[in-house]
């Protein structure tokens, strides 16, 4: 599933229109009907029932205006709201107000705080008489970028007040009104709808932060041919099943050794385990051979921990994985397909003098998380010095010290953020850089011009030690042969359906660990799914 930003969206429809010679009112018309063609599957059919339209300005308007005849046609009796004069429409949408007049369909101004309240009593009152089927949300579309105030915040208001306390159904058009279609902000307040049907495209808004306040998504073809797409620089897209990078079954003739070795870097006192957990990803995601570094006086933990993978004792670290080590660690590099570094490991200023010069000199793909991406935040004069392909896997906090900025504003466009090293200047070498910002719907991004917004995972996972997890499986896709886009697409993909896996049993309360053991299950279960086209 393909994403445009709302600059795309506006350059295809403009393409579309004229280049190609398509109508804007044929565009508008496939739209509203489209939507709903969606709403009566999502209830029952319109006919006999009141449908609710609140209509903006502009072409989210229009659309509005067009569902208002397609239920009409249908046998629905609409009512249309608006929050705008009418006769000040201008273009398609204005058109579609005069074919409505004609038709002689029922509509209301709404323009101040007084009528928006009195639209409540008549709506309520229609409600007695007859069943209200739905309420349309045709009031802002893609190109809003500034907070929603006045009687507008009321209508929006209104609409969740109608949904939550009458359970009226909510239908928004294009995207939720009020929030922002780029980065998923509520800007100011916005409409929580049961289902948003979207034009052309989806918009990153509708997947950033999980989707909340959409509802189901549904996507109207609208006619925008697919060979405009490359020339608009659509690359992003959201990663599901469609999307996903083919997950390679294991060769029958396959042992340990052709399943890739992978080095973890993790552990000090009192975050054992995190290297724990880092460890259990890999080595239920697929990984032939696991092997830690472990700080001399923890071995113990380990060895009992995990008994499936091998621990290497550091001599030269006791309780924190030192520089003192770094001669046998680069020698238990040679052999390895990847690293993983960071998970519980501490900030000594012995680890931090090993964590950078691993960076700069170790070429193995590495996957950097917890601690070595702080440690690498204190110092951005080493970042683009890689030695080979890296991975950062941060939270928004991780995030927020690695580009300098706050978490607040990390949340509130999290995919510019995870595309700092698209901008990151004096690179050493051509190496990519992939950031995975994890958080409800995790942003992966590459310094190549690569990214997606992951649809897997749900909110039980909002617990600790789910990050370790995913680092092991990451660092384990890398070693068994997945290049560095692929191991973090498929590794986030797979560890949210392994959550989602076991949400179907419990929505909350399960663990870290839970979620490393039924990885298995979730590589199972994409591997059966029916084949479909990809996107990549």
């Amino acid at each position: 599933m393909k994403l445009a930003t709302t600059q795309q969206m506006r350059e295809l429809d403009r393409r579309t229109i004229e280049e190609l010679q398509v109508p804007g009112m044929v565009l508008m018309e496939i739209a509203g009907r489209g939507t709903v063609e969606y709403l009566e599957k999502a209830v029952e059919k319109v006919t006999g029932k009141h449908v609710v339209i609140f209509v903006g300005p502009g072409n989210n308007g229009g659309d509005g205006l067009v569902i208002a005849r397609t239920v009409f046609n249908r046998g629905a009796v609409p009512h249309i709201f608006f929050l705008v004069d009418p006769d000040e429409l201008t273009g398609d949408a204005g058109h579609n107000f005069s074919i409505i007049k004609h038709w002689g369909i029922h509509y209301t101004v709404v323009d101040t705080a007084d009528t928006v309240h009195a639209a409540q009593k008549t709506i309520l009152a229609l409600h007695n008489e007859k069943p209200i089927h739905s309420i349309v949300d045709a009031v802002f579309g893609t190109g809003l970028c500034r907070d929603v105030r006045g009687h507008f915040f009321d209508a929006l208001t209104l609409i969740n007040t109608l949904r939550q306390n009458y359970q009226f159904f909510v239908v928004s058009a294009d995207i939720p009104s009020g929030m922002h279609s780029d980065t998923g902000q509520i800007l100011g307040g916005a409409v929580r709808a049961d289902l948003t049907v979207t034009y052309g495209l989806p918009k990153p808004g509708h997947v950033h932060h999980g989707g909340e306040g959409v509802g189901q998504l549904k996507t109207v073809d609208i006619g925008i041919p697919p060979f405009l797409l490359d020339p608009v620089g659509v690359t992003g897209f959201a990663l599901d099943e469609t999307t996903l990078p083919q997950i390679r079954e294991k060769s029958t003739t396959g042992h340990k050794g052709s399943n890739g070795h992978l080095l973890v870097l993790a552990g000090s006192t009192g975050k054992t385990g995190a290297a724990i957990l880092s460890a259990r990803g890999s080595l239920h995601s697929g990984c032939g051979l696991v092997t830690l570094c472990v700080p001399q006086d923890l071995n113990q933990v380990f060895e009992t921990s995990l008994i499936e993978a091998m621990t290497v004792p550091l001599p030269g670290s006791n309780t924190a994985i030192s520089i003192k080590d770094y001669q046998q660690i680069t020698e238990l590099c040679k052999g390895k397909n990847a690293l993983v570094i960071g998970p519980g490991m501490g900030m000594e200023p012995e680890t931090v003098e090993l964590v950078l010069r691993l960076y700069k000199e170790c070429s193995l793909p590495q996957v950097l998380d917890a601690d070595a991406i702080t440690i690498l935040a204190d110092h951005p004069e080493c970042l683009a010095h890689p030695a080979g392909p890296r991975i950062f896997t941060p939270h928004p906090g991780e995030m927020a010290r690695l580009i300098n900025t706050t978490i607040p504003a990390i949340q509130l466009d999290r995919l510019h953020a995870a595309q700092w090293a698209e901008t990151m200047e004096d690179m050493e070498h051509d190496f990519p850089i992939i950031t995975v910002l994890k958080g409800a719907g995790t942003v992966i991004a590459s310094n190549q011009g690569q990214w997606c917004i992951n649809t897997s995972g749900n909110p039980g996972m909002g617990t600790g030690g789910m990050g370790d997890v995913l680092s092991g499986i990451i660092g384990s896709l890398l070693a068994q042969g997945y290049n560095p886009w692929e191991a973090a697409c498929i590794a986030v993909y797979i560890h949210g359906v392994s959550g989602d896996l076991l949400a179907k049993k419990q929505p909350y309360g399960f663990s870290a660990s839970q979620v490393a053991l039924a990885l298995p299950k979730a590589i199972g279960h994409i591997l059966h799914l029916p084949k479909k086209s990809s996107v990549h």
